[in-house]
């Protein structure tokens, strides 16, 4: 019995002797990998880091620095995907289309599931030109992505300028739900139907985005444009007017037009010209708010005022007919047929193949029993334009007596 004993603990000291080594090489490869692990757990923390860094310096507009602290993080980590992105945004912002283009492609090789890697890969192609190509990637992006509203919108964008507005439209309208509390998206719906040619539901949409951004101006605009193109000009006029309320946009010449405009398809001509002369006595004035405003004095018969800015128009652009041509409106209701005929002349020749001036012509020349006169100009304004029928039914009425 004792003799089995010690076998038994004989064979297990034996056994014991030779797992040893065996556990020992465990123990070892275990520890190994551990290490391993460590080390790049330390790397990719490192390299996180120096990511976190040069997209500080990236944002801060410190493009130098930030090229700098990516290289210093791939020699860390040279498989760090990110680090790849941001090195290939940089090139993008140094426009080298090129370098930035194998730099999003290595990051997506790295992560294929990448969708910053595949949005600005699609900005690259996008660059370039190459639509289809652009809009594969930004595809690649949102399916990566779907919570993503930029990633959807660019898929939007590409498909406008594939001339594919319809099929833009029936994707943003089947997110519109998913994003319901995303201004953006709301916006870019306006957007387009503006393009179609629908300002009603244009000006819904908008009116959606200002409700979830009440801060933002860029919406309140593009609703009372969009308004205004709908023919709501009572509601245009009181969006534009809370814009022009605020001191940041008080002088914005662009909305001013807009409100002039606005007060004068409703009928209130004296609140659109308050508002044009601001306009055209600013720095910001143009030809154009001259020749608005000498047209608003004139319905109001402030003649005065209209021929100022006639002249006005004629000095800023003498080869424009409607200085000549207002001044000369002017003269007429003055009584003045010789300085009419002057200016209605001089507005003819700059402007050759319109018909208007003639036709001010022969009714300044009917007025004064001229009717010889102003059937011939009537019939000059003809030979212009064949098919005006204003000059036409004019002719026709032209009594066949006087000279």
């Amino acid at each position: 019995m004792k003799r089995n004993v010690k076998l038994a603990q004989a064979i297990t000291l034996s056994a014991a002797a030779l797992l040893a080594p065996l556990l020992l090489v465990g123990c070892q490869d275990t520890l190994v990998e551990e290490k391993a692990d460590a080390k790049n757990r330390w790397l990719e923390l490192r390299s996180s880091m120096m990511l976190d860094m040069a997209k500080q310096q990236f944002n801060a507009g410190d493009l130098t620095q930030a090229e700098k602290s990516v290289k210093d993080g791939l020699s860390i980590d040279s498989r760090h995907a990110g680090l790849h992105v941001l090195a290939g945004r940089i090139s993008l912002e140094q426009s080298k289309l090129e370098r930035a283009y194998h730099l999003f492609n290595a990051a997506i090789e790295l992560e294929p599931k990448s969708a910053e890697a595949y949005y600005y890969q699609g900005l690259v192609m996008q660059r370039w030109q190459r639509y289809d190509s652009s809009l594969e990637f930004y595809q690649q992006a949102y399916d990566n992505e779907p919570d993503n509203p930029a990633y959807l919108l660019a898929v939007a964008e590409t498909l406008v300028e594939l001339d594919r507005v319809d099929q833009a439209i029936d994707l943003l309208e089947s997110k519109r739900q998913y994003f319901d509390q995303n201004a953006g998206v709301r916006a870019a719906i306006g957007h387009l139907y503006y393009m179609k040619g629908k300002p009603g539901l244009a000006a819904d949409n908008f009116h959606e985005a200002t409700l979830l951004e009440p801060d933002s101006i860029r919406f309140q605009e593009q609703y009372a444009f969009s308004l205004a193109a709908a023919e709501k000009h009572e509601q245009a006029i009181d969006v534009l007017t809370n814009i022009l309320d605020n001191p940041k946009h008080k002088d914005r010449t662009d909305l001013k037009r807009a409100l002039a405009s606005a007060y004068q398809y409703t009928g209130n001509v004296k609140q659109a010209h308050a508002v044009l002369i601001q306009v055209a006595r600013g720095p910001d004035s143009d030809v154009s708010d001259w020749i608005k405003l000498g047209e608003l004095s004139y319905q109001q018969n402030e003649l005065g005022g209209a021929l100022q800015a006639a002249s006005k128009v004629m000095n800023l652009a003498p080869n424009r007919h409607e200085g000549y041509l207002l001044a000369g409106m002017v003269w007429q209701k003055r009584g003045n047929l010789n300085n009419a005929l002057q200016m209605f002349d001089r507005a003819a020749a700059v402007a050759p193949a319109r018909t208007e001036p003639l036709i001010l012509r022969g009714l300044s020349l009917q007025k004064a029993g001229r009717f010889t006169a102003a059937a011939q100009a009537y019939k000059q304004a003809l030979k212009r334009q064949p098919n005006d029928t204003r000059a036409e039914k004019l002719l026709a009425a032209v009594p066949q007596q006087g000279s």
